[in-house]
């Protein structure tokens, strides 16, 4: 069983939900901390007339707190991100057929980032017609504290009883290869390929709706997955 792990960050790019169409089990890994630094975790692009635009999620003061526990500032950024989807895909050919129903997760009075961006993932990944199961780390077995890395990736594929970890092609750059025996280490070779966009010329990796919204059920994610 292929297994693939990613922190649930806010309405993600296409890549993300590439890796997660070509793993049969997605760790919804909630329990990795939240990263200002890191950018993706409550905040992500749009396309408008002038360019890339972020919709960001505020939260309060997250430094050395687990996803799950991150919260969200109450207050009307749902109805602004609403309100900026509306202003700038109201003429995408899709858009129409998506709104509702993002409209309706957005507007939800959420308290939990992670559980607001799961609800998200889901519901592109069901517009995708992206079948893997998720599951939350929460919900396994914790890894050993000293664990680095990759050795927590490792035991949260055997905590669900996977045999691969599908690693996105970053992964070159901080795993320790040497580490896996029993577990098979594989890429996800994910490149943009640009498709009809409002506004000008493409702008690669903003957030998934910007491909759904444009392109409707048209959207495909090749699998290409290759070993180390």
């Amino acid at each position: 069983m292929i297994v693939t792990i990613h922190q649930p960050n806010y309405l993600p790019y296409l890549g993300f939900f590439h890796k997660m169409a070509n793993a049969d089990l997605f760790v919804v890994y909630d329990t990795a901390l939240y990263s200002k630094q890191l950018g993706l975790h409550n905040r992500n692009r749009i396309k408008t007339p002038q360019g890339a635009q972020w919709l960001t999620v505020p939260v309060q003061h997250a430094t050395l707190h687990a996803l799950r526990d991150v919260q969200i500032v109450q207050g009307p950024w749902g109805t602004r991100h609403r309100l900026s989807l509306d202003a700038n895909y109201k003429k995408a050919p899709f858009y129409d057929s998506y709104a509702g129903e993002i409209r309706r997760v957005l507007e939800k009075p959420w308290t939990s980032l992670a559980l607001l961006n799961e609800a998200l993932i889901e519901l592109v990944a069901r517009w995708l017609s992206i079948p893997t199961k998720m599951i939350r780390a929460s919900e396994l077995p914790p890894p050993p504290a000293d664990a680095d890395a990759t050795a927590k990736n490792i035991h949260l594929v055997r905590a669900v009883g996977g045999d691969a970890y599908l690693s996105g092609v970053g992964g070159h750059d901080y795993l320790d290869e040497s580490q896996f025996a029993d577990v098979q280490l594989l890429y996800d070779e994910f490149v943009p390929t640009p498709y009809p966009q409002l506004f000008g010329d493409f702008i690669p990796n903003l957030s998934a709706i910007d491909a759904v919204f444009n392109c409707g059920e048209s959207v495909r994610l090749k699998k290409i997955v290759g070993e180390v």
